[in-house]
């Protein structure tokens, strides 16, 4: 395999990435503030699923940037470089927030510093509008050396269905009264979508070069069936099942698998309308565009402005999309430089040797 291949099949799960921070971007141009005008919807609730496709490439991708784990003396490097990729930005956003007026304890304030919220039902949404994913991603950035120690097939079956288990847990168990979005953004309700991203690992490292292409091709087809099927005839995703009701088991293992296929095709066989400079730059810069978006929608009247450019509602909720995207790449991309890259060269360089496979460094940085 080239160098050069290797990259696309990096760059390939990197652009789904920014793809997937684009959809969060247009589902809360369209929710965090009343339009105030008549507009067709468009299936805009449907954008959210754009997170569980992160964790599915978060596990297939850390799966390739430590094809043989994290031993034991190296521990201290992954834990840094973990910490050095998601921290810096996400204490600036929360320092943002609280500035600005956000209200919390000390205690939440600390449990939020130190990605401990995740573990608290009342308090897993964060301080942070979108940063609930991050402290799922920290709960599975704690488990990965422990639970992914036999790379094997097996292994992954046996986690996604004790990740099923604890969907299972958390949404059919009676919880009496919960928190807003607890069901939504628990650990245990997501779980399966990072076991599904280590199954596609497996399915990757097993596909023998020759079958490269149709099997890239035939997983493309399978996946976008699946995204079209779940959209027409899956569970409804609006913001009542969001807000308060358990999570079907059907739509996370629908759009679940479907995303997995997805993800599988554009490490195999990158296509262009996937995989171009467009979506590889929004990859880039994806956690800067992903965790600043909220606060520029929410501090400005940028999607109301949006909405008033146009008398025609099929147009309303395109427009009000395209226009927040626009002003939040080039934002995106200042913080993108200003924030991440430094300390992603800093933690590199203080945890050289690498432990990781070099052809897929950029996965998980």
């Amino acid at each position: 395999m080239t160098g050069n291949l290797k990259d696309q099949r990096a760059h390939g799960l990197d652009s789904l990435r920014g793809i997937a921070a684009s959809a969060v971007v247009f589902v809360h141009a369209v929710h965090i503030h009343p339009l105030g005008v008549y507009y067709k919807n468009w299936g805009a609730d449907y954008y959210a699923m754009g997170v569980p496709l992160f964790f599915i490439i978060s596990a297939m991708s850390m799966s390739l940037a430590y094809p043989k784990g994290v031993s034991f003396d190296r521990s201290w490097a992954y834990a840094l470089r973990r910490f050095f990729r998601i921290a810096p930005l996400f204490y600036v956003m929360l320092f943002a927030w609280l500035y600005i007026g956000v209200q919390a304890e000390t205690g939440t304030i600390i449990r939020n510093i130190t990605f401990l919220f995740g573990f608290v039902p009342s308090e897993q949404t964060s301080l942070v509008p979108a940063g609930w994913s991050i402290g799922v991603e920290a709960i599975f950035y704690l488990l990965f050396p422990f639970l992914w120690i036999w790379r094997n097939i097996w292994s992954a079956v046996f986690l996604f269905l004790l990740a099923c288990l604890g969907w299972g847990y958390v949404n059919l168990s009676s919880q009496g009264e919960v928190p807003d979005f607890y069901y939504w953004t628990s650990f245990f309700t997501n779980a399966p979508y990072f076991a599904l991203g280590l199954i596609v690992w497996c399915a990757y490292r097993w596909t023998p070069k020759s079958y490269e292409r149709p099997v890239g091709y035939l997983a493309l087809g399978a996946g976008i069936a699946g995204l079209i099927y779940m959209y027409l005839f899956g569970p409804v995703l609006d913001q009542a099942q969001t807000l308060n009701k358990p999570v079907p088991l059907a739509l996370v293992l629908g759009w679940g698998f479907a995303f997995a296929s997805l993800a599988l095709s554009q490490a195999l066989r990158p296509v262009f309308f996937l995989y171009n400079p467009f979506t590889r730059f929004l990859g880039k810069i994806s956690y800067s565009l992903y965790l600043m978006h909220p606060f520029l929608i929410y501090n400005t009247n940028l999607t109301r402005w949006a909405a008033t450019l146009t008398d025609n509602p099929d147009l309303v909720v395109p427009i009000v999309c395209v226009i927040t995207l626009a002003v939040a790449i080039p934002i995106a991309t200042v913080i993108y430089y200003a924030v991440e890259v430094p300390f992603i060269r800093l933690a590199r360089r203080i945890t050289k040797p690498d432990l990781r496979n070099p052809a897929s460094q950029q996965l998980a940085s």
